[in-house]
């Protein structure tokens, strides 16, 4: 995808056909999480994820008026927190949970999961094999109106219900808040641009570990950013460690 997640000259590859969330998952959904115990649920976190929840019970900006309507995207959850929901709605579903207790995804289990970044950006800059690579999720010329965002003229101060600047903001195969609202987390560790094109693992999952000190990859740009080069399918230079917890990241769900 151009100079995205894969480099100029890397051939993207997906070997198996997913499915995405049409939307970043809201409060309302992870309250389905928080209210059937999975904060106390050892069986849906990791192990580094269980030591680092401690006492929590609740996303960080759970009770913030700003961010706690039931349509916004829920924020102040970690990494940690995203995949115990994946691995809670598996098990509400009968579903085999995706990841194991180091964190790694297995890509080819039927459970709920965070994309990874080739996922993420086909997803965001293309979609399908019918479709010509997309600069921004929904085209090629850059508007503000598209996004929730604060670039010029946009002044936006908070997140905002998902699926607010659709249909126009929305990709082709119709997925909504791919640019803007709240940054997305992925199920890859961080990696540099110059170390991608020497990496040979089975359709571009880079996972090393889910360590307090791990980087894991953000991708999609937030409500509070003011560049518009951050919305850009491709765009891929923020990480965060997965205890982070802030009002700009939130996450959507795959699975095959």
């Amino acid at each position: 995808m151009g100079d995205g997640v894969l480099g100029a000259n890397v051939v993207q590859v997906i070997s198996y056909a997913f499915s995405m969330s049409k939307f970043p998952i809201t409060n309302n959904q992870f309250s389905g999480f928080i209210e059937d115990g999975g904060y106390a649920r050892r069986s849906c976190w990791t192990s580094n994820g269980w030591k680092w929840k401690g006492n929590k019970a609740q996303p960080a900006l759970w009770e913030e008026r700003e961010f706690s309507g039931p349509d916004q995207p829920v924020v102040g959850v970690s990494w940690y927190e995203a995949v115990a929901f994946c691995n809670w709605l598996c098990m509400k579903e009968g579903l085999k949970a995706a990841y194991d207790l180091s964190g790694r995804a297995n890509l080819y289990a039927p459970g709920y999961r965070l994309p990874t970044e080739t996922e993420w950006e086909y997803a965001a800059g293309k979609g399908s094999p019918g479709h010509p690579e997309r600069i921004y999720p929904w085209g090629d010329t850059w508007d503000p109106r598209n996004a929730v965002c604060s670039v010029a003229p946009a002044r936006t101060s908070s997140t905002a219900a998902v699926g607010s600047r659709s249909p126009q903001g929305d990709t082709p195969q119709g997925l909504a808040d791919m640019s803007g609202n709240v940054w997305q987390w992925c199920s890859d560790n961080a990696q540099r641009d110059e170390d991608i094109a020497h990496v040979s693992f089975k359709d571009r999952y880079w996972f090393r570990d889910d360590s307090a000190a791990a980087r894991m990859m953000l991708r999609g740009g937030s409500w509070c950013n003011s560049f518009k080069n951050g919305f850009r399918s491709a765009f891929r230079s923020f990480y965060a460690t997965p205890g982070s917890r802030n009002n700009v990241i939130g996450f959507r769900i795959v699975r095959r």
